[in-house]
Parts: structure tokens; sequence; C-alpha cells
């Protein structure tokens, strides 16, 4: 059996090394380093929690392959299917999804990767755990416990960094929504002026050949009289027409000026390193409330990767 001590030890080592095999895995995958995980260092906090319950469960199975390789199948898996529910209550956000793999529970764990951490727990409790041990067990434990205190310490401001960053992130996703709402709205004024004005001259004109055909059916006497209502309509139209485009022209001049701080805002985003290394680490990373937005902020970030590439 394992002490506490080790147990967070062995916690601060396998979040490292499962960080490792994620950046090498998806470099030889992408042909290039993405800073994988959740939090900004170079740590995979779901990695240390995993091999942290398999050690802690399976340690009395670990010279049967077998039982082995199903209980940790089976342990990472529901540890995978939690997190990614957790994280999508907390954040609104789905960042992974195996909804195109076979036999996939919600987009959240699927039998491929199930049976691909059942296969690495065996090798790691097989060939990696050992040695991992002997090295804790050398160092010395007041050693020990500064040097995993300061790591736990570097974690718990991470993972607050990363928090705080994804809740802003989740604002801005809500600003360039808006931003596209608003450009819809725009066209949809602008071109609803242009109809109700198209239809106004349309309708003035109709009346003018309307009140034309009376007036030549008429008496010369009333021909004054007609004159007098026609222009004072007339000039009651105008006035009224007037007052809707500037009422038009307001509400646009407003729009356009809140469209303008909505993009430097997204300009911004565009420039914070915290948005566009969680969407590089999470590709497939989909927003329950601003996919749309996310899905732009993702091209714009593809776009400019292109631009500099070939810059190069």
């Amino acid at each position: 059996m394992y002490s506490f001590y080790e147990y967070l030890t062995f916690f601060v080592i396998y979040s490292f090394l499962g960080w490792c095999a994620e950046v090498i895995f998806n470099t030889i995958n992408t042909g290039h380093f993405v800073n994988r995980g959740f939090l900004s260092g170079p740590v995979c906090p779901i990695y240390g929690f995993g091999m942290v319950i398999v050690v802690f469960c399976l340690t009395p199975l670990q010279d049967n392959w077998l039982l082995l390789f199903f209980g940790s199948m089976v342990l990472t898996s529901v540890l995978e299917l939690i997190t990614g529910y957790v994280l999508k209550k907390a954040f609104h956000t789905s960042w992974w999804d195996y909804s195109d793999q076979p036999f996939n529970i919600g987009g959240y764990i699927c039998l491929r990767f199930s049976i691909l951490w059942g296969l690495g727990c065996v090798m790691v409790m097989d060939l990696i755990h050992p040695a991992i041990t002997r090295f804790v067990r050398w160092i010395p434990v007041p050693a020990g416990e500064i040097i995993v205190g300061i790591c736990l310490f570097f974690f718990a401001c991470d993972f607050y960094v990363t928090v705080a960053g994804i809740l802003k992130f989740n604002r801005r996703l809500k600003r360039l929504e808006e931003v596209s709402n608003l450009m819809h709205e725009l066209s949809e004024d602008i071109g609803s002026g242009l109809a109700e004005g198209a239809l106004k001259l349309a309708e003035t004109g109709e009346k003018l050949r309307e009140s034309s055909s009376q007036w030549k059916a008429e008496a010369e006497q009333k021909r004054e009289m007609f004159r007098d209502t026609i222009e004072a309509k007339q000039e009651q139209m105008h006035l009224s027409a007037e007052q809707r485009k500037q009422s038009i022209l307001e509400s646009l001049e407003e729009k356009k000026a809140r469209l303008a701080q909505l993009s430097q805002e997204y300009e911004r985003t565009l420039q914070e390193k915290m948005p566009v290394r969680l969407l590089k680490a999470f590709p497939n990373a989909r927003s329950e409330r601003y996919n749309e937005a996310m899905e732009k902020i993702r091209e714009k970030i593809s776009a400019k990767k292109k631009k500099t590439d070939q810059e190069k």
C-alpha cells in the first residue's frame, strides 16, 4: 500500500507524463506542436487522477493482466465520462467529442479509446509504475513533500487562471454572437427601409394617379379644392417619411456604434493567448450556446496561421 504523500506524488508525475503522451500523440497526428491539456502548464490532471485511481483500486490485480486491463478500461472510461460531463455543464462547452466514433456514449467516451486506456494502464502498471515507485521512495520525504506542495500550488493557480480565462472567453463569445445578430439586424433594417420606401413611393404614385383620374371626372370648379387637399396630403406624407427616415438613421447609427465596440472586443479576443491555446488544444470543442461564434474564431485563427506559414 502507498501513503497519502506517495499518491500525491504519483498524481503530479502522471499528470506530467500524460501531458507528454498527449503532445507526442498529437504531434505525430498533426505534424506540429500543440500544448494539449485543459491547463496552461505542462500537465494533464485527468491522467494523474486516472492513474492514481488505477493504482489505488487495481494494484492487487496487477499480476493478472486480463483483470487489470478490463478494470483499467472501466475506471478510466468512467473518469473520462464524468470529467467530460462536468466540464460541459460547468462551461457549456464539449471539450472533446467522440460522436463520430462507433460505440460512443454521448460523445464523451468511445470503445476505441477505452481499449487504448486499458492497454496503456497495463503497460504503465507493468513497466513504468515500479520504476516511478522506486524513484518516489528514493527522494527524501521532507524534500518530496516540499516539491509536491509547490507543484500542487502551481496546479491550483493554473486551474484558477484557466477557469477565469474560460469564463471570460464565454463572455467574449456572447459578444461575438451579438456582433452577428447586430449585422443581421443592420441588413434587415436597411432592407426593410428600402422596401418601405419603395412601397410608399408606389403607394404615393398610385394615389396620385387615382386623384388625377378623379380630377378629370370632376367638375372644373372643384379643381382648386382638390389641389389644396393633395398638396396637404403630399406635405404630410413627406414629413412622415422624413420622420421615419430620421428614426431609421438614428437606429442604424446606434447599432453601428455598438457593432464597432463589439468588433474591437472580438479583435482583442484573437490576441489573447488563453482562448487561442484552448481552441488549438481542443480542436473539436463545441459551445452549447455560442458555437457559431466559436467556429468563427477558430476559422480566423486558422486563416491567421496559414498566412503566417506562407510568410515563412
